[in-house]
């Protein structure tokens, strides 16, 4: 399970909140990091989330998402466009061969891989509107206490 904590900046109806947090050690490894709603001091960023513990503005809150959530995210973004690119770079080239005086087939292969790469992702962004948005949200899994924030800030240290 992967965890973040922030805080409540914004509630949208009664389940959905935005949570701000900071970018942590994960966002700077992540492939998709240009497309995350990165906040304005690139610092920080937005997450909607579940907020089935009823938490309300200016609560500082945990969140969380499954990894299997995360992984057939990752599956859809990167293997799914990686597939549709080696499958039309086999197809282009199986045609360029098998057309006498045509274009040459290295040509065409690597023609018809970009055309289908960009293809998987048109499918993916018309085909992911169909996915309820929800399946794949983080939850607030927990309202941190006053106590629980100051930790967090000295970074989990105690000084006994």
């Amino acid at each position: 399970m992967i965890e973040e904590t922030g805080t409540i900046v914004e509630l949208k109806g009664k389940h959905v909140a935005v949570v701000l947090c900071k970018k942590s050690s994960f966002c700077k490894n992540c492939a998709s990091l240009e497309s995350c709603q990165v906040g304005d001091d690139n610092t920080s960023k937005l997450i909607d989330a579940h907020n089935l513990v009823g938490a309300s503005v200016g609560d500082e809150v945990k969140i969380a998402t499954s990894t299997r959530s995360f992984l057939q995210s990752s599956f859809l973004l990167y293997v799914v466009p990686l597939i549709a690119l080696v499958v039309g770079s086999l197809i282009g080239f199986f045609v360029g061969e098998s057309l006498e005086g045509g274009p040459d087939p290295n040509l065409l292969s690597a023609f018809f891989g970009i055309a289908f790469m960009i293809g998987s992702f048109l499918v993916l962004k018309v085909g992911t509107r169909k996915i309820s948005r929800e399946n794949f949200m983080p939850r607030i899994v927990a309202v941190l206490s006053s106590d629980d924030a100051f930790v967090k800030d000295l970074g989990g240290q105690n000084e006994y």
